[in-house]
């Protein structure tokens, strides 16, 4: 089977068989910038400094502020400048060198080295030599394609002027560039890593090839290719990508094909590049169940040769089997795909290709990017907090759901301050006692009592109700204007109804009491007095009666000629009158002179009440 992805791996193979003059033109990202220069020696104080070889501009134009310069004198002791990488290994590419513009003399016989050390003087086996015969040019570009840890400019030999008189050792470097990459690193910017295949991870910084090969561990049948570093067979198992350096989701995922095909759906997770799921029909579809949902950043696919390409092909996430139809589209175009990027949280991933009668499909490895809920890092190795509700972040392991009931923080690391609980430790045990609760559901770590304006129970999280307060809101408030406070008991600034006092208004008022009392002392000293008066009235009127009544009698038997008729009618007026004043003292005996139990039984009812 000739797979579509093996066509582009060998035109890459191609192109990446590594040669100097390729390198030299690629790879110009120099890399001053990132360190520092020292030399053996200064002409002076502030002048002829090291660090001016590696700052502009960039020209052979000789002055003290810009270029370096060693002391000048008849010794033969070495002199050197010497460059230090900020990030220790760097693979040089290439040196460029631009000396102080008319003194090559001064040039003639260099070394420039690469070394791992800034021992003086450098290896000999690590040094670019001038080889003579002749005076080099004062700007020169000189290959390298090495590791190192020092870039060393060395001169042993002085040289002679022109009116024949000797000068030691001296270097004058107007500018250098020193162009390459961090080791471990590629591309223009030095931005693209290396890949993992790569033996000591370590690459060509103009494409990205090994240098000393490949390490075949996680490939399958291990077999890699010695420049590219890609896995040629495929990947071993949880491992996808081309140097099978991504961990793989679907590596023990159910996969599943409509139509069943000839073939098992199962090969496209076995690894092998070269083992393909086929199926054909009208109502193609492919879906992978990853058994959990996880997040997942892209997919991989290697197809067969015998794939549909006209029309539309869709992914589809969603967390059922039967609901992808209405799940998230993560990818629909016209063309084929087998690398597609996202950030998506799903269990099941769906493909579907063109809809076309005569359509076929065929799938010969699915890589899915991403990590199980529960772990994180490049290769999933890392453990997620176990305090996290739901995935972490997959790069740096933060809880970017949230935590669990009780817990809070980045990682989820610490527990709720006290008296919080619950998501996030957004609720409050305020009616505990001390304000202390179990972190995940609020309990009170003390279940004997709550404070003040909570109802007794075990979480403590019910108020009083209204006109209520205190402990297991047993009292009662009697504010003039709304409730009290169910916490403090303290009522609005209204005051209280009539006849209570105190900041909850449940207190008896005194000045009420007072005004009650005397107010049945009065009632009461007012009946007796009445009584008294008015038992004296009667008595006065009694005795008056009585005298009229003898004063009568006696006139009566003075006047002996007094018919039977005028007796008769005298008779019936003193029968009267006896009779009227007689029941007018029987009705004021009876409703004013005595207060009787029930007068004060309203009067006592009448106190209570207020």
């Amino acid at each position: 089977m000739y797979l579509l992805e093996m066509k582009t791996a060998d035109l890459l193979l191609a192109y990446l068989i590594p040669t100097t003059v390729l390198l030299v033109v690629i790879a110009q990202h120099n890399l001053t910038p990132f360190g520092t220069a020292t030399q053996s020696s200064s002409y002076g104080r502030n002048i002829g400094r090291p660090e001016n070889a590696i700052n502009p501009p960039i020209s052979n134009q000789f002055s003290m502020k810009f270029c370096s310069h060693t002391t000048i004198g008849n010794s033969s002791t070495p002199d050197w400048w010497m460059f230090q990488f900020s990030f220790g290994s760097a693979f040089i590419t290439n040196i460029t060198i631009y000396y102080r513009e008319g003194f090559a003399r001064r040039m003639d016989g260099f070394k420039l080295c690469l070394t791992n050390t800034p021992t003086t003087p450098p290896d000999n086996d690590t040094c670019y030599k001038d080889p003579g015969p002749g005076l080099p040019n004062i700007d020169q570009t000189i290959s390298w394609n090495k590791l190192g840890k020092y870039v060393i400019y060395y001169d042993d030999r002085g040289s002679t002027e022109y009116n024949g008189r000797y000068d030691g050792p001296v270097i004058e470097l107007c500018y250098i560039a020193i162009n390459g990459c961090q080791k471990s690193f590629w591309g223009h910017n030095c931005d693209s890593s290396c890949a993992e295949n790569c033996i000591e991870g370590n690459c060509f910084p103009g494409n990205g090839s090994c240098i000393w090969g490949c390490n075949s561990i996680d490939c399958l049948h291990d077999v890699c290719n010695k420049i590219t570093a890609v896995c040629t067979d495929g990947c071993n198992e949880r491992r996808t990508g081309n140097h099978c350096n991504k961990y793989n989701l679907a590596s023990y995922s159910l996969v599943t094909q409509i139509p069943s095909g000839s073939v098992p759906a199962s090969l496209v997770i076995d690894g092998d590049k070269f083992s393909c799921s086929r199926t054909k029909g009208s109502s193609v579809t492919f879906q992978v169940d990853l058994m959990e949902a996880s997040i997942v950043t892209g997919i991989l696919l290697t197809f067969g040769e015998n794939n549909s390409t006209e029309g539309d092909h869709a992914v589809y996430a969603s967390n059922t089997s039967s609901g992808w139809k209405s799940g998230t589209v993560l990818y629909k175009e016209k063309t084929l795909p087998t690398a597609i990027s996202f950030f998506a949280i799903f269990r099941y991933l769906t493909y579907v290709p063109p809809g076309d009668p005569d359509a076929s499909l065929e799938i010969c490895e699915i890589g899915v990017l991403g990590c199980p809920p529960t772990h994180y890092g490049p290769l999933c190795n890392r453990s997620c907090p176990q305090n996290c509700k739901g995935p972490c972040d997959l790069e740096s392991g933060i809880c970017i759901f949230g935590c669990l009931n009780g817990w809070t923080g980045n990682t989820c690391a610490q527990e709720c301050p006290t008296g919080q609980f619950g998501k996030n430790c957004s609720e409050f045990c305020e009616g505990c006692l001390s304000r202390m609760c179990s972190n995940v559901d609020g309990l009170c770590e003390n279940t004997t009592a709550c404070n003040p304006g909570y109802i007794y129970e075990e979480y403590c999280n019910k108020t009083c109700d209204m006109w209520y307060f205190g402990n297991n809101c047993t009292r009662n408030c009697y504010c003039l204007r709304g409730p009290c406070n169910v916490f403090t008991g303290n009522c609005p600034l209204m005051g209280c109804k009539n006849g209570w006092q105190g900041e909850s208004c449940d207190e008896v008022s005194t000045k009420h009491v007072t005004v009650a009392a005397t107010s049945v002392i009065s009632t009461q000293i007012g009946l007796f007095v009445g009584g008294v008066l008015l038992g004296g009235l009667t008595t006065a009127a009694t005795f008056f009666l009585v005298r009229i009544k003898r004063k009568l009698r006696e006139k009566q038997g003075k006047e002996n000629k007094t018919d039977k008729t005028q007796r008769n009618g005298q008779q019936q007026y003193d029968d009267v009158q006896m009779e009227n004043v007689s029941s007018t003292y029987q009705d004021l005996m009876t409703h004013q002179t005595r207060p009787t139990s029930n007068d004060y039984d309203q009067i006592n009812t009448a106190y209570v009440n207020q």
